[in-house]
């Protein structure tokens, strides 16, 4: 009896040990590549940004402290200005384009949960876009919007206007309408769906109670879907914010239709300094610094999403535990009065 206890412990020990080991071996490529591509050019941007660094000039590498961070915020650096100019017309982007994906999300997932004919159809039409390369986003309206005779839109309107050409921050918008047009023709899908389903899971009960008590259809999206697909909301503002902030891709291939240098978002300020070659070599620490405040900031915006929707996910839990906790109070309370009420009327018999 002991040697069958014995070899069942064994047994489970060495199955214990061969599913571990099978784990390890399905997780060892991705943390290969997590510390190849990320975490080691992460400690070494790290480090990086407080030298000043020369990658062709191994022997003027030196120690420098906070100096690149300092020099970040120093209007008089050049350099600094530049990335600064980088985000703040990012951000003026992210001001138009982020509640337009809000609306138009929301407003077309309103409809659809309404469920008019054709209504499965039409939710498919509008993911659709969202499943495309970001890249290809970038081709196809680039091709639309061709300052030339060959441009779609220059075809049909007759016209031979320049869309990509200038810089937006210098009052020449038309190619940061192009931009907003393709942004919300590829990001509103992404978002629809998550409004979907969070329109779906607001219990009809809740508007059947609105309506009884007089509340018209506008009383029905405030007082009841809005408060009830906050968290929702939460989650696509600053998703989307976040992705914006990031974008790299698709203003960069519309800028290769006019072939003009421009820094539309830090992203693409970023990535011009360190694949610059020689030319901008003698700026690699300060590139660095500028990649970890960027991500710092991105970060912060993470974190402010978290401590936004944390409260209300733990208060909806507290207050399904009181709820519950109160029924049964309820329950055992009515339970007891039947019994008191029973056994007065048999003392009464």
């Amino acid at each position: 009896m002991e040697i069958d206890v014995k070899e069942k412990i064994a047994e489970q020990k060495r199955r214990k040990r061969q599913e571990a080991a099978l784990a390890l071996a399905l997780v060892s490529p991705f943390l290969i590549v997590f510390v190849l591509f990320t975490l080691i050019p992460f400690i070494m941007g790290f480090v990086f940004s407080f030298m000043r660094y020369n990658p062709y000039l191994p022997d003027q590498n030196q120690f420098i402290g906070f100096q690149n961070y300092v020099n970040m915020f120093n209007p008089k650096n050049p350099i600094s200005k530049l990335f600064w100019d980088s985000f703040s017309t990012m951000l003026l982007f992210d001001a138009v384009a982020v509640p337009l994906l809000i609306v138009i999300p929301l407003c077309l997932a309103y409809l659809i949960n309404m469920k008019p004919p054709g209504y499965k159809l039409f939710r498919a039409i509008i993911y659709l876009p969202s499943i495309v390369s970001v890249t290809i986003v970038g081709i196809i309206f680039g091709n639309m919007f061709k300052g030339d005779e060959s441009g779609l839109i220059n075809a049909i309107l007759g016209t031979k206007i320049e869309w990509l050409a200038g810089k937006p921050w210098a009052g020449d918008t038309l190619r940061w309408f192009v931009m907003l047009i393709a942004s919300i023709w590829w990001q509103t899908g992404s978002n629809f769906v998550i409004f979907s389903g969070a329109l779906r899971d607001v219990p009809k009960s809740l508007y059947e109670a609105c309506e009884m008590d007089g509340g018209s259809r506008w009383k029905r999206i405030c007082y009841v879907t809005l408060p009830n697909i906050r968290s929702a909301l939460v989650v696509c503002l600053f998703n989307t914010l976040i992705g914006y902030l990031n974008l790299y891709a698709q203003p960069y291939v519309l800028n290769t239709y006019e072939n003009e240098d421009i820094f539309v978002s830090p992203m693409m300020f970023i990535q011009k300094y360190l694949m610059g070659g020689m030319t901008y070599a003698k700026q690699t620490g300060y590139i660095c610094a500028s990649a970890i405040v960027f991500g710092l900031i991105v970060m912060a915006f993470s974190v402010a999403e978290r401590k936004i929707t944390a409260p209300r996910r733990k208060k909806t839990r507290h207050s399904e535990l009181c709820g519950a906790y109160e029924a049964a109070k309820a329950t055992v309370s009515g339970t007891t009065s039947a019994i008191a009420s029973e056994e007065t009327e048999n003392g009464k018999d």
